[in-house]
């Protein structure tokens, strides 16, 4: 911005204010006078506009300074003052009209390092709202005078001086060269303020303070509104841009979003705008109702229509008024291939003048489509915009990076192989008519895979984030559309977007399963919620609420059960509200316990579930619930059943999957009052390993006599097994072996074994699914602890106190806790939800 003035003032494209420039203003007495005065001012315009666009405001600066007083003192003017000392300490301070008192002030101490090398540092300044935004460079020294500015003055006294001042108006530029602006006192004072030479009054301001010489000076300046508010001789000032894109564009209730940006930019310029579209807003909080607990969807149902979750939200409250009813293209999940559908009608029907297009992360991220056939959509987009218009414009952005996501190193390659094609490809998409330039998004957007200072969640913008998209294409309009003015800023501090704790926290058990319900907060990015029993020191699940919104269910639970739970505001990245104060609430559910007896059959890449059906309730469905345990932050694939079987086909070979099965019931749901199915804590089956059979039986068991009555087992690890039975039989009594329990460890403990561990045998058999080898891996352990072989036991004989890591039974999901369990699935169903209406909010690679 700065560089750009310096550049026109040195190519001799700026326009000096004096008589030549005003031929077609009446010269009466008055007038004459200031023409006279501002020829001596060493004020210029700078625009690209041209002399005959800037005629009137050349002759409205001319109005405001008419004055008999010393203009530089005069309260009829916005008035600068600047000062320096010692070749540092800068003090800025600017007056609005009618002020006495400084409405801005700022100081620094920069000086200027190595000034016979270098070039003098440049000041932006922003604070006053009278003055609007301009620069200062001091540009000169005792012993330098700048050659990067013409005319410039070496100072008198030892230190900086002579500063230039730029002031960034709309569609143009004022630069004010104090050193050649210098006005006199007696001058203006004689002349009645017809000759006052200049603007500016400097000189030593006082040569006896410590630190050096201070040096300084005033200036009459023009204010923001000292120009024609009728000016508007900028290019397209009617024009209509279109922002499509996904939820990067769209944004978040309470965001600022980087459309907004943008449209603050075009205004700040001069420049009339619309942004139009088929939606508004931003993507809002879903409804309370739909959180409601639904069941997976058999194959030939539709989700309802509040499932959707399409809730408008609101911006952030400095918003203006008369950007929030703008319209756009860009919605939570939308895809190039989805897009390119409507694209056609859109154009037809908002008739944009410009496209701003940012879509791609999601065709990427789904696997949708890999890059090659992303730029062939892409393509087929921007052919069909122009066959509805012609002569529209298109900037093109391509995909951003986001915090690497465990397993996907392919969206990392794919996001750079797509980026790098749409380059190239660009190139031959140009028509007369209907120009199109690619615009780096990603570049100047700070999300990597290492870290992403502008997002909130990895990769969403955040304030900060909103602005560097803006400028991605603000820069782009300026270089290849000849939008001039003020180039794109982006603050040094952005909107912190504080978040509080949840308030009004409360709970109700309905039939379907425990509810909590809070206050929505301002600014929230979603919520975090952690339940437990009553009485317990853990917390058995805790994680973020899916769908997002402000309530949340528990629904496996048991009847007569109190559980406790807390919330708190997820803001943006780490930053986490205070827990709310502790909430209990009792069950009393009518869900369906999980069926018993599954079984598991791997077949190939495909897997067989079966189970007996369960009665007394009105059972709906089942569904299966399927965990790939060897990928990293997978989501739980959950899948419906009529009857009491299920197969499952084109699975990960050699992957070891965790199964589920929960019943659902029907019943009308307490929020939404509609029929739903509700299911209740799922039963576990064994983990299978897809691709392979039934495993070979263990080998290697030994034994090892922890008392008398206690021992620990042991055997060796069988690769193509998910666990192992562990058989016992009383040897005195010649009983059959039953199936004491199940472990996916390879250790197990035996308790109560009276009278005597020496009178049982056991045997251990692998199973991968429900495919077992014979339990043929068996053992006698060895008389022990002082006993002969015939000796019995008492049963008041003392044990051993177990200090095993495993307990005799499997945990009642499979190795996987409870909770995490819990809180996988919540994620996997709020994932469905959003994935059945085109958008998701369900995990952080989805835009």
């Amino acid at each position: 911005m700065h560089a750009e003035a310096i550049e026109m003032l040195n190519s001799h494209e700026a326009i000096p204010v004096d008589p030549s420039n005003i031929s077609a203003i009446e010269t009466h007495s008055h007038q004459k006078r200031i023409v006279h005065a501002l020829g001596l001012l060493g004020v210029q315009i700078l625009s690209r506009l041209g002399a005959e666009a800037l005629q009137s405001v050349i002759g409205e600066l001319i109005e405001f300074f008419t004055t008999d007083d010393i203009i530089w003192t005069s309260r009829d003017n916005c008035r600068a003052y600047f000062s320096t000392q010692g070749g540092g300490n800068e003090e800025f301070r600017t007056y609005a009209k009618d002020h006495r008192q400084a409405t801005a002030v700022d100081k620094k101490n920069v000086g200027w390092i190595n000034p016979e090398s270098t070039a003098p540092p440049v000041h932006f300044f922003e604070g006053d709202p009278a003055i609007g935004l301009y620069s200062v460079q001091f540009t000169a020294t005792d012993k330098v005078a700048w050659s990067g500015i013409p005319n410039t003055e070496k100072c008198k006294i030892e230190g900086l001086c002579n500063p230039q001042y730029i002031f960034y108006h709309k569609g143009y530029r004022i630069v004010l060269n104090t050193w050649e602006s210098q006005g006199r006192v007696s001058a203006c004072q004689y002349s009645k303020g017809e000759d006052c030479k200049g603007l500016c009054a400097s000189g030593v301001k006082d040569q006896f303070t410590s630190g050096g010489v201070k040096w300084g000076g005033d200036c009459a300046i023009p204010c923001i509104d000292d120009v024609p508010e009728g000016f508007k001789k900028v290019q397209n000032e009617e024009a209509r841009f279109m922002v499509v894109g996904d939820s990067i564009s769209h944004g978040m209730e309470d965001d600022w979003t980087w459309r907004y940006r943008l449209s603050q930019w075009m205004e700040h310029n001069g420049y009339t705008h619309h942004f139009v579209g088929p939606w508004t807003g931003t993507r809002g909080m879903d409804p309370i109702s739909i959180s409601q607990p639904r069941a997976p969807l058999l194959p030939d149902e539709e989700p309802r229509e509040d499932y959707t979750g399409k809730s408008l939200g609101d911006y952030a409250k400095g918003v203006s008024q008369s950007f929030r009813d703008k319209g756009h293209a860009s919605f939570w999940g939308r895809q190039v291939a989805q897009s390119k559908e409507q694209f056609k009608a859109w154009v037809s029907e908002y008739n944009p003048d410009y496209l701003l297009i940012l879509l791609g992360f999601n065709d990427l991220g789904w696997w949708v489509n890999g890059p090659e056939a992303l730029v062939g959509d892409m393509a087929n987009l921007i052919n069909d915009a122009r066959k509805a218009k012609s002569d529209i414009k298109l900037l093109v952005g391509n995909v951003v990076d986001r915090t690497f996501i465990p397993g996907r190193q392919d969206l990392v390659d794919e996001t750079a192989q797509y980026n790098k094609l749409l380059k190239e490809s660009m190139k031959d998409w140009y028509r007369e008519g209907s120009p199109i330039s690619y615009v780096d998004v990603n570049s100047n957007y700070n999300c990597r895979p290492g870290g992403c200072p502008d997002g909130h969640d990895g990769l969403h913008p955040n304030a900060l984030g909103e602005y560097h998209i803006a400028q991605s294409f603000a820069r782009v309009l300026q270089s290849d559309f000849g939008y001039m003015g003020i180039e794109f800023r982006v603050p040094e501090t952005v909107d912190s977007r504080p978040v509080s704790t949840p308030a009004n926290v409360r709970s109700n058990s309905y039939p379907e399963g425990l509810w909590a319900v809070w206050d929505r907060v301002e600014n929230a990015r979603g919520y975090e919620v952690r339940w437990r029993l009553k009485g317990a020191t853990s917390w058995w699940s805790e994680g973020a609420v899916y769908p997002v919104t402000n309530c949340a269910w528990q629904p496996w639970v048991i009847n007569g059960q109190t559980w406790e739970f807390q919330v708190r505001t997820m803001g943006d990245n780490t930053v986490r509200s205070g827990w709310s104060a502790l909430q209990s609430v009792t069950a009393n559910v009518k869900t369906a316990p999980g069926p018993s007896n599954i079984i598991v059959e791997p077949r190939g890449n495909d897997l067989v579930v079966r189970w007996d059906a369960v009665t007394d309730y009105n059972v709906d469905r089942y569904g299966v619930m399927l965990y790939d345990r060897d990928k990293e932050d997978e989501l739980m694939d959950v899948k419906a059943a009529k009857g009491t079987s299920l197969e499952i086909t084109g699975l990960n070979s050699g992957h070891r999957y965790g199964v589920w099965v929960a019943s659902y019931v029907g019943m009308v749901g307490s929020l939404s009052r509609n029929g739903i199915q509700a299911g209740g804590l799922p039963s576990v089956a064994r983990e299978v390993i897809i691709g392979r059979g039934t495993p070979a039986p263990p080998a290697g068991l030994r034994v090892e006599n922890l008392d008398a009555t206690t021992v620990r087992l042991q055997w060796d690890k069988v690769s193509s097994a998910t666990g192992y039975s562990v058989h016992v039989r009383s040897i005195i009594d010649n009983t059959a072996f039953r199936v004491d329990g199940t472990t996916t460890q390879t250790s197990y403990e035996v308790a109560w074994l009276f009278p005597g561990n020496w009178n049982f045998e056991f045997c251990i058999s692998a199973y991968n699914g429900n495919l077992e080898s014979a339990p043929v891996s068996c053992i006698i352990p060895p008389v022990c602890c002082g006993y002969e072989k015939r000796d019995l036991v008492a049963t008041e004989y003392p044990k051993a106190e177990n200090n095993s890591a495993f307990s005799n039974s499997i945990s009642s999901f499979g190795g996987m806790s409870v909770g995490s369990l819990f809180t996988t699935f919540q994620q996997s169903i709020g994932l469905a939800l959003d994935t059945a209406s085109d958008h998701s909010l369900a995990i952080p690679g989805e835009i």
